[in-house]
């Protein structure tokens, strides 16, 4: 996929709203994984303060250790307070992060299964993996590290600078002049992290979908002897993802060396200033600034500048989580929204539908039809009507490239089209998504399997399926004739892609998916493609017989199929006609 140069103003105002609108999906988790830092500070300030007292009374007013047993007692109890609140405040935060990241990605994998499979054919797998994996998981940094530290650092940075500027107006100063410098060149470089993380974004994209497919490839490349200008691409590909990835952790280091030279500075002016002042080279008739507040801000002038440092530390994971989220936007049209959907998929009420499609065959009507290609004027149907009775059996014919398969595509509403369908007097546009593949099923001329067993892969059409059932539909579809002769039967695994299964072997277990289930309108498009003549005479009467009381449209070349069907339809650039 290609970007922008750059993402307008606006577009990132939406961005980064949208990122801290996922915030509301574990709003309890995230505020437990701020407030706990902010409480750490205000402990932080009473701890630091019992050490200068101790030390103080120790060395200036050469008390014994005994006489501050009270004030070491509640240093240490601080510590193990601090030490306990930090744990869960980290805790909650990657609860947080692990919950945000895990309901993003079931919105995303919502937003690419309503899209379609005409949209996600178009798509680079890999791009699409990478997008819903990696590009979700980037995420990480900004919710567990980036947004509770930007709370921390406003709070820390207010507070200890008020206690040293309430003690003395100087320290304060010192530190009004650094700490704003470092958030100032922050956003400086920030700048250009976010446009070089978006481009490395886009550059690990590239390389993940162009090595995806020609991995898929593979053999077409051997064969045709293009290995080397392939692999010579691919060095191309991983050079250019290289110099992105370098150029991002240059932006990454300078960011820390920024931070590092004025945290350093303010921590100097500090301790300089208290240092003169103890010499008696600086005369500022300061009463306040005894041993006991010396120590005190010293010890509180790095902690100012902590949460700084870490959020400095992982401050390109901001411009990253906004770089991603910009990618994700572009490859899926829109960022997922949060209130679309419920917590399932098939959370849909049925209403007075099911009432009529309760034990009932099912009556099709398509009225003008029209498909077009993508990004296309041109139709690949046009104003077609087709009419199915309950429980009719229909054959429809017709030339290579007229659009069959695409007419039964859109009848189970995997292709979007003009016009209308009905089935049982219901627009198809209306119906549940989970009541529409309960009545429904298409066996195309190109089923996927998956690695798994045969069994499983027959069993994806109904996974309730009792064992009597399975070997019912293994024996009908013909898969136990080739199954039989594996040592591990139904048991045993396939390839990727279906390694070690011919075509006529695969279209046995997609018919077998078929006869596990109870559709009410079955649409099979070649149904016997690549089957020898006595295995297609077998399947197309078991078929026929399990269509009983059914609605069954098939789409062949084969004469001696169409021949076993009363009614027989033509469809060819005139539209659908009977013959």
């Amino acid at each position: 996929m290609t970007y922008k140069d750059k993402p307008s103003k606006e577009e990132v105002k939406i961005l980064g709203s949208w990122l801290n609108s996922l915030i509301k999906i574990t709003p309890i988790a995230m505020t437990v994984a701020i407030g706990a830092p902010l409480l750490n500070g205000l402990i932080l300030i009473l701890q630091y303060w019992c050490l200068s007292e101790v030390i103080d009374n120790i060395v200036i007013k050469n008390m014994k250790i005994s006489d501050s047993y009270y004030q070491i007692f509640y240093f240490i109890l601080f510590y193990f307070i601090r030490s306990t609140i930090a744990y869960i405040g980290e805790l909650f935060a990657i609860v947080a992060s692990e919950n945000i990241k895990y309901k993003l990605r079931q919105l995303l994998f919502y937003k690419l299964w309503s899209q379609g499979p005409q949209w996600s054919k178009i798509q680079v797998s890999g791009s699409l993996a990478n997008s819903i994996i990696e590009q979700v998981e980037i995420l990480d940094g900004f919710f567990f590290k980036i947004y509770s530290s930007r709370y921390k650092c406003s709070y820390y940075s207010c507070s200890f600078f008020y206690s040293n500027f309430s003690f003395d107006k100087v320290v304060g100063l010192l530190l009004l002049l650094t700490i704003p410098m470092i958030p100032f060149f922050m956003i400086l470089i920030g700048l250009g992290a976010e446009e070089a993380s978006k481009k490395y974004l886009a550059s690990f994209s590239k390389l993940s979908g162009f090595f995806a497919d020609r991995v898929r490839g593979l053999d077409t490349l051997k064969l045709y002897g293009r290995e080397e200008i392939e692999l010579n691409s691919l060095k191309t590909i991983s050079e250019s993802l290289r110099i992105r990835t370098m150029k991002v952790l240059k932006i990454a280091f300078i960011s820390s060396a920024v931070l590092e030279f004025f945290a350093a500075l303010g921590v100097a002016g500090v301790a300089v200033y208290i240092g003169l002042n103890f010499l008696g080279f600086l005369n500022t008739n300061n009463e306040v600034l005894d041993l006991r507040m010396g120590l005190f801000f010293l010890l509180m002038s790095p902690e100012i500048y902590s949460p700084l440092r870490q959020m400095a530390l992982h401050y390109h994971d901001r411009a990253a989580a906004r770089a991603a989220a910009y990618y994700i936007q572009e490859l899926f049209n829109g960022l997922p929204n949060l209130v679309d959907h419920g917590n399932s998929l098939d959370d849909i009420n049925y209403g007075n539908m099911l009432d009529k499609f309760n034990d009932s065959s099912i009556e099709l009507i398509v009225r003008n039809l029209s498909l077009d290609f993508p990004n296309s004027s041109d139709f690949v149907l046009r104003d077609i009507n087709l009419h199915l009775e309950p429980n009719q059996h229909v054959c429809l014919i017709g030339p290579s490239g007229v659009g069959k398969t695409s007419l039964l595509e859109s009848i189970v509403r995997l292709k979007k089209y003009k016009g209308y369908i009905y089935l049982n007097g219901y627009d198809l546009n209306v119906l549940p998504e989970n009541l529409l593949r309960n009545k429904t099923c298409l066996i195309g001329q190109r089923s996927y399997v998956f690695e798994d067993t045969i069994a499983a892969n027959i069993m994806i059409s109904n996974p309730y399926a009792s064992n009597s059932a399975l070997l019912d539909a293994a024996e009908r579809s013909l898969v136990l004739d080739f199954a039989k002769n594996f040592k591990d039967g139904l048991n045993t695994i396939i390839g990727k892609n279906g390694r070690g299964l011919s075509k006529g072997q695969i279209q046995r277990i997609s018919v077998a998916r078929l006869f596990l289930r109870d559709p009410d309108l079955i649409l099979l498009d070649e149904p016997t493609a690549h089957l020898d003549f006595d295995t297609e005479l077998h399947l197309i009467e078991e078929i026929i017989n399990f269509s009983r009381k059914k609605t069954l449209l098939i789409v062949t070349h084969s004469d001696y199929i169409s021949k076993k069907f009363s009614k027989r339809l033509l469809l060819d650039s005139h539209g659908i006609r009977e013959i």
